[in-house]
């Protein structure tokens, strides 16, 4: 079919011109390329009311392009270029534009894929086209040549290659694209990707449930997804380790990058797919994408405009008027390592996020955490500093490796900053792992809800099968034969462990997850790096969380008197302190997206053990989740209690 262009043109305007340039698939032409200026195609526009155009002499031009030109795989970029009765011309976009045409793409869908994990070995299996429609799509466009630059060439490492990024039907041409990471930059032969787009033409990205980005992107990072090219025990995971623990940070206000799953494509040749080698063509498989440490993408609602920094690369944003961001960043951390009194901490570090961020190492086995790498920290408006989660793909190991802790781990030195954080440990192992359900509003559904994303219902493949029939024997590969190894064993700087899965594919390293994060170990004999997997993060968090002193955990029941009151159990203390508060909260659960550790209520009773619930905390229809825990005089809380359900129709 015919494509009709249209513009709108300035009044006066007596000419217009459509300048075309067809770029095919495998050739691609880049901005700095001679071609690029000599590759044009000229159709005349009109203003006649015929051929497409709508009215005769509203100024609004129009050109229908050729059904000949609308190829699959094929890229259409054009200008307009319009003459008035001088002879004046306007070329649009300008010139000087950062991305000086617009384009579109022509796509029939993609082809379906065969391949094996093991060819020769392993039956082959098909990936249907409308499998492959049910993950969003990123193309690059690019030269063969450059993408080999980039990915596997160690003398390019970090150099900026050009292309054309195509998402949800928009066409970001003229980006810019290199490979990602330090000492593992090359070392896997999937590798990591950054993306830089140009200025005003940020992405506005969706996750894998459709739910946009708090705000568009523009810069994105692509990593592999299959677990640390230095250990890759967990290869075969489909990068859930990534996805599920940014998720969590999140879910618990710990500023937190917004990620989620794509389908990579690579158009850098003639074939779309080959008959002959299922290594060749556009598909390059599952990939993990991660938004930048900016606080417009660091929560589910955009956080005040504030300092962010990478312990590794330094500045990632200044806030407007800010003029001295690399002194304020060297005071923190100058403060940091003075050793600091406890009211410092108090002023300059936003320690309910640490707590969280901690708290969550532990219990998701952050083991390459360190003091000099892998995360970032965010500078709220009122002076406190919260850290920010990075590089997530050494997760769930039962040994230690880095330190796994930050500089910020100072404050814990402090009685009273130490007991708050057991608090909220406590809080997190009872709102977050104490559940390994599907349908349990914490870690179990958070696990299922995601791990539906790689395994769409009423196909007998997934992704992460996709992903090893890609890559497991791929000629680029530097670790062949490394997906879905069962048992499977790793060298960490803790020790050599074990990595065992009930089931040899994807529903195993779900199932691993989960039981890492959970009291799932048969004797509860947990200790740090003991390498036992079986409820390893449950049981390292537990025992910082320890203390006997604090309250017991409550029952909570409804009265009879209203629908939203609820009642809880006297107040116990096994070392005799005096009670300080009887703390309430709400959660909403059982719903995709809903999860108990994102808090909905919350209140204390200074005195009594009844509450009223508004009627608004549990406006929407759905199911949700009252406890309560006591406080005592000491700022010791105890367990939440089991909770009491409320179902709203």
């Amino acid at each position: 079919m015919p494509v009709l262009v249209t513009a709108r043109l300035a009044a006066g305007t007596t000419r217009a011109t459509l300048k075309l340039q067809a770029v095919a698939p495998g050739k691609y032409i880049r901005k700095s390329d001679a071609d690029y200026e000599k590759a044009w195609t000229e159709l005349p526009m009109r203003d006649d009311g015929l051929e497409g155009d709508e009215k005769a002499g509203d100024s609004v031009f129009s050109v229908r392009v050729p059904p000949s030109y609308q190829r699959h795989r094929w890229l259409l970029r054009y200008r307009i270029v319009a003459t008035d009765k001088t002879g004046k011309t306007v070329q649009s976009p300008a010139a000087d534009d950062t991305c000086p045409n617009f384009a579109w793409w022509c796509d029939a869908g993609p082809a379906p894929w065969t391949g094996a994990r093991d060819p020769g070995k392993t039956p082959p299996e098909t990936f249907s086209a409308e499998f492959l429609g049910t993950l969003q799509t990123f193309h690059l466009l690019a030269r063969a040549d450059d993408v080999a630059r980039s990915q596997w060439d160690g003398n390019a490492h970090k150099q900026k290659q050009q292309g054309t990024l195509v998402y949800r039907g928009v066409v970001y041409d003229h980006i810019q694209y290199s490979n990602r990471g330090q000492a593992s930059a090359h070392m896997s032969g999937k590798n990591k990707w950054g993306l830089k787009l140009n200025r005003g033409h940020d992405v506005p990205l969706v996750d894998h449930d459709g739910v946009p980005f708090p705000a568009p992107c523009d810069s994105l990072n692509l990593n592999p997804g299959g677990s640390t090219p230095h250990i890759p025990v967990h290869r075969g995971i489909g990068g859930l380790d990534e996805v599920l623990s940014m998720r969590a940070y999140r879910l618990a206000g710990v500023p937190s990058p917004p990620t989620t799953w794509v389908q990579w494509r690579v158009v850098d040749g003639a074939e779309e797919v080959s008959a002959g080698n299922q290594y060749k063509g556009d598909l390059w498989g599952l990939y993990v994408v991660i938004g930048e440490m900016k606080p417009k993408l660091l929560a589910d609602r955009p956080l005040p405009d504030g300092l962010t920094v990478s312990i590794q690369s330094g500045v990632k944003h200044t806030p407007r008027g800010m003029t001295d961001a690399t002194k304020e960043w060297e005071k923190f951390l100058a403060g940091m390592r003075s050793d600091p009194k406890e009211a410092w901490w108090r002023e300059n570090l936003d320690l309910p996020a640490y707590y969280s961020f901690h708290a969550l190492n532990r219990l998701l086995g952050n083991v390459d955490l360190r003091p000099d790498g892998n995360h970032g920290y965010y500078r709220r408006p009122d002076g406190r500093w919260a850290p920010i989660p990075w590089d997530n793909d050494m997760m769930f190991v039962p040994r230690q490796h880095q330190p796994g802790h930050i500089e910020a781990i100072g404050c814990l030195k402090h009685p009273a900053i130490a007991l708050e954080y057991r608090n909220r440990a406590r809080e997190i192992l009872d709102l977050f792992a104490a559940d390994a359900g599907d349908r349990g509003g914490q870690v179990g559904q958070l696990a299922a809800d995601l791990g539906a994303v790689l395994t769409p219902k009423t196909f007998a493949v997934d992704w992460p099968r996709l992903d090893a029939a890609l890559w497991n024997q791929h000629p680029r590969m530097n670790q062949k034969g490394t997906y879905f190894v069962n048992p499977g064993t790793a060298d960490h700087w803790g020790g050599r462990w074990t990595r065992t899965l009930a089931t040899n594919d994807f529903a195993g390293f779900r199932r691993y997850v989960v039981d890492f994060c959970t009291d799932s170990r048969p004797m509860k004999n947990y200790a740090p790096n003991d390498g036992d997997q079986r409820g390893y993060g449950w049981g390292y968090l537990a025992h910082e969380a320890k203390d006997d002193k604090i309250p017991a955990t409550p029952t909570v029941q409804q009265p009879t008197s209203g629908r939203f009151q609820f009642e809880a159990s006297a107040f116990i203390s096994p070392a005799g302190h005096k009670p300080a508060a009887l703390e309430w909260r709400v959660g909403r659960v059982g719903q995709r997206g809903w999860y108990e550790l994102d808090e909905r209520w919350r209140t204390e009773v200074k005195s009594g053990r009844e509450v009223g619930i508004p009627p608004e905390a549990f406006k929407e229809p759905g199911e949700y989740r009252v406890r309560a825990r006591w406080r005592d005089s000491t700022g010791r809380c105890g367990h939440w209690s089991s909770p009491v359900n409320v179902s709203v129709r």
